[in-house]
């Protein structure tokens, strides 16, 4: 009986311990590898290089990212895509993840993190600043209200910007032709475009740059055209795989992900 007794107790250890590394092999196999989208354009400091192809040093946004997924345990494959089919590719899980100006709508299409209320949840998401520059010579006073100096001037934004949508619909001249900042700064030195609203993650980031090279032929408006937020978006598809990851990743974004992004972005901007 004693014996039995021993061989049972052993038995239960046994199946306990093979019940616990199962459960923590599973776990640590558990985040699967995420499918990043990100624009195949040259935007730096955020993103750098164009096509398919991803450089070794990719820019900003992309190393923010991988410090995002390896604080879950995670790691990213790039997946490098034009601006416009971005949303429609997270949307039916060809890719996984995209950094993302969302609003509460997209929270039927999109994993997004979201409050007690089901709104979407800015304490785990990063801040950022849409800002204008204008010619100096137009005269244009710095510290207008940007919406009511460009009620009747022609405003540029980057390819594929979703402001750009938003603020054609409520009546403004926008043109996002160029794919990205260097050549719509040259459309406003050019006087193709009255202003090029950029955004950045700190409203100053692009200034030092501005005066380097355009000197005093350009300056920014001192008010944001608009201060909103970027979230980390994943498919529906991996977010119920992969909830606990993507929960944790979701919660540092919002304890460090902000001062990581300006970290990188400045030190992407003192890198020639």
């Amino acid at each position: 009986m004693r014996n039995q007794l021993g061989s049972d107790m052993r038995k239960a250890d046994l199946l306990f311990f093979l019940a616990m590394f199962l459960a923590f092999a599973d776990a640590s196999c558990a985040c699967m590898p995420f499918r990043l989208g990100y624009v195949n354009q040259h935007r730096p400091p955020y993103f750098l290089g164009s096509g398919s192809s991803e450089p070794r040093a990719p820019g900003a946004t992309v190393e923010l990212i991988r410090a995002i997924a390896a604080s879950a345990g995670c790691q990213v494959i790039s997946v490098r895509l034009p601006p416009l089919r971005l949303r429609q590719a997270l949307g039916h899980a060809d890719i996984d993840a995209m950094l993302m100006d969302a609003n509460d709508s997209d929270l039927s299409t999109y994993a997004l993190p979201q409050t007690r209320n089901g709104k979407l949840d800015d304490s785990r998401a990063i801040p950022m600043y849409t800002v204008v520059f204008v010619r100096a010579g137009d005269g244009i006073p710095l510290d207008t209200d940007p919406r009511t100096a460009f009620a009747t001037r022609r405003l540029g934004m980057n390819n594929g910007a979703s402001l750009a949508a938003q603020m054609r619909a409520q009546g403004f001249n926008i043109d996002d032709g160029a794919q990205d900042g260097e050549r719509n700064l040259e459309k406003l030195i050019r006087g193709r475009i009255d202003g090029y609203a950029a955004t950045l993650v700190a409203p100053t980031h692009m200034d030092a740059f501005i005066t380097a090279t355009y000197g005093k032929q350009l300056a920014r408006i001192e008010k944001p055209l608009r201060i909103h937020h970027f979230w980390l978006g994943f498919s529906k598809r991996y977010f119920e795989r992969n909830q606990a990851q993507v929960e944790a990743m979701w919660g540092w974004l919002g304890t460090h992900g902000h001062a990581r992004f300006v970290e990188l972005v400045e030190q992407y901007q003192r890198t020639p």
